[in-house]
């Protein structure tokens, strides 16, 4: 059975973290918006970070159903891969305060595996098949990831802008015809 209040405080927490940013995303204010008690998130997070943990799994679920979306209608692998940097890149864009979440340092690998099992469930969906070539090595999706992260990072920090590119440009020379 799945906890609805633990998936009521997740669902607090992202709506603090979009309306007021990460530092308003305590336990106390989880409680509150909930309509809770101060104390009952505590009896669902062991900390704060615990909280993070399952919020960003909560955007990992997003992020992923966003990209593949998109990457769905593609018609064809080159059409696939281009939706997939560019769905990825808009997530980053539309979402900044839930995507620099999912990246944040204090989730350490090895600490969380609801996080890191969210995150590895993501690679095998990617396994390339949506792009429309064979199953992907690991290294293969961990390079499609990274390049993704990348384009999303120079975005959501303005270096595209600055330079008077924008990131589709960056994103037809990745994806030469």
């Amino acid at each position: 059975m799945v906890d609805d209040t633990r998936t009521r405080l997740v669902e607090s927490a992202l709506r603090l973290l979009r309306e007021e940013g990460l530092d308003a995303v305590t336990l106390r204010a989880v409680g509150d918006l909930t309509g809770l008690s101060r104390m009952a998130p505590y009896r669902h997070f062991a900390d704060k970070t615990a909280l993070l943990a399952a919020l960003a799994v909560r955007v990992i679920v997003d992020l992923s159903a966003h990209v593949a979306g998109a990457v769905l209608e593609g018609a064809d692998r080159r059409d696939r891969l281009r939706a997939f940097y560019t769905s990825y890149v808009e997530y980053a864009l539309e979402h900044r305060n839930e995507y620099r979440l999912v990246f944040a340092s204090e989730f350490l690998i090895g600490h969380h595996p609801e996080l890191e099992g969210a995150i590895d469930d993501v690679m095998a969906a990617l396994d390339l098949e949506a792009a429309g070539g064979p199953a992907a090595s690991k290294a293969g999706v961990m390079a499609l990831l990274s390049t993704a992260h990348g384009l999303a990072e120079l975005a959501t920090a303005g270096h595209f802008a600055k330079k008077e590119i924008g990131y589709k440009d960056v994103i037809d020379v990745l994806v030469k015809p």
